[in-house]
């Protein structure tokens, strides 16, 4: 693990402990969220990360649909209570929007987060992001967070901590007629 990415590692796994025990954080991370990371209008960063399978996949090749990009690991709590509801809305609304999963795995063993998706039954596509690059060109600062993403690659909004299926559908209200 790289120096940068046991600093990840550390600080991730404070804020989801703190996240867990209901010690608020989301404020002060969404507010240096605001500060330095991806405002709402922007055009979402893109990436090639491969799969489980080694085989690539870009953010870019999803435009013309909506795109919830969820950044997670297998380790994470609150990764674990959303996952569920995310392979749900994945397979609800697989016509209308794309849902693409990002795996950091610089902090997660791939065999692990492999097997949690199977659990699951994630259909989805998932990348993992070996290095933590994309997890920092998307100035992710706490895990869960997911973006929502128009069809024409334009972040709508930034979502940090658990989605569940009730504010994944008043999210998709957002891009959807």
């Amino acid at each position: 693990m790289t120096k940068g990415g046991k600093r990840t590692f550390l600080l991730l796994s404070l804020l989801s402990l703190l996240w867990v025990t209901g010690v608020p954080v989301t404020a002060g991370a969404e507010e240096a969220q605001a500060a330095i990371g991806i405002k709402a209008g922007q055009y979402a960063p893109d990436f090639e990360l491969v799969d489980y399978q080694g085989n690539k996949h870009k953010l870019s090749e999803f435009r013309g649909k909506p795109v919830l990009l969820n950044f997670w690991a297998s380790w994470c709590t609150p990764c674990r209570m959303e996952m569920e509801d995310l392979a749900d809305s994945a397979e609800l609304y697989h016509d209308k929007v794309q849902f693409f999963g990002v795996n950091l795995a610089d902090q997660d063993s791939p065999s692990v987060s492999e097997a949690f998706l199977k659990k699951f039954r994630v259909e989805f596509p998932n990348v993992l992001d070996e290095e933590g690059k994309v997890a920092d060109k998307y100035h992710v600062l706490v895990i869960p967070t997911s973006f929502l993403i128009d069809s024409e690659g334009k972040v709508v909004q930034m979502v940090q901590g658990p989605l569940f299926n009730e504010e994944i559908d008043k999210l998709f209200k957002k891009v959807l007629n």
